[in-house]
């Protein structure tokens, strides 16, 4: 598979999106974006860029701003690939200080609670928008440190005091790859994603459900969303293991058509490539 001539990602140099792109696309140029959502239109404004953004944290969950853009048609982009990261944290900082505060993202604090109630309880903890600015505050402050990626030691000028924190705890976090138009570079679509509406009156989510189950189709992930501009009204996104292209996922969509789902297919894609920080 050629490279996109440009990647698009969650900055800053440093973060978990700037490290999967770079171990995904090696030497590719990357576009470092403020938020999900500018991953999203950055793409939109300019077809040949693919991007990268994070779906689903084993500690925190379901990363809701990438679900509505996905859910949104008017962003027109397709998943073309599901990636696994798994994080190995660490934490930064200088030798021959005493830590008095800690800075990371409010997800890595949460993934290491406890080791940092055993090991720094009188250390404060700042949040900060990502890992990557909490290396450089970190830098910047003396008696600081910084959980994030060993990456960033060396290029905030710290050192790895511990690695790996809370290692017997997997901590995992999951990647899309999306782009416009459709990816057939990789053989294997083994998911699907979906957006899905239902009708509005009881049942409508098991009349959706029990086809796929009948058909032994699998469900990986589930999410409702409210929709803009119609209080009490809910579409959903829905992955499935199998691909579009399955003769036993047509027929079942098509039993829950049948029941008045509407349903958007928003890409059949690999998800088996795994990375390790």
């Amino acid at each position: 598979m050629n490279p996109p001539p440009t990647i698009a990602c969650l900055g800053p140099e440093g973060s978990f999106s700037h490290l999967i792109t770079q171990m995904r696309f090696p030497g590719a140029e990357v576009s470092l974006r403020d938020n999900v959502g500018d991953v999203f239109a950055y793409i939109a404004a300019n077809p040949a860029v693919q991007g990268i953004v994070p779906i689903e944290n084993s500690s925190g969950g379901f990363i809701i701003d990438t679900v509505d853009c996905l859910v949104d048609a008017r962003s027109g982009l397709t998943i073309f690939e599901e990636l696994t990261l798994d994080v190995k944290l660490a934490l930064l900082g200088r030798a021959d200080e005493k830590i008095t505060s800690i800075h990371s993202h409010a997800i890595p604090f949460f993934h290491c609670d406890e080791w940092l109630r055993t090991n720094y309880p009188q250390a404060k903890r700042v949040p900060e928008p990502s890992t990557a600015k909490a290396a450089a505050k970190a830098a910047a402050t003396p008696g600081a440190a910084a959980i994030g990626p060993r990456q960033n030691a060396e290029r905030h000028g710290l050192q790895v005091l511990h690695f790996p924190i809370a290692g017997e705890t997997p901590n995992i976090t999951q990647f899309f790859l999306v782009g416009h138009g459709v990816s057939a570079a990789l053989p294997v679509h083994d998911r699907t994603a979906l957006v899905v509406e239902l009708p509005d009156r009881p049942g409508s989510l098991c009349r959706f459900l029990t086809p796929l189950s009948d058909d032994g189709i699998n469900m990986k992930r589930i999410e409702s969303r409210p929709i803009r501009g119609q209080p009490n009204k809910y579409r959903f996104y829905i992955e499935i293991e199998g691909s579009m292209a399955d003769p036993q996922v047509q027929q079942a969509l098509d039993q829950t058509r049948a029941e008045g789902a509407t349903i958007r297919s928003v890409g059949s894609y690999s998800a088996g490539r795994r990375f390790e920080s």
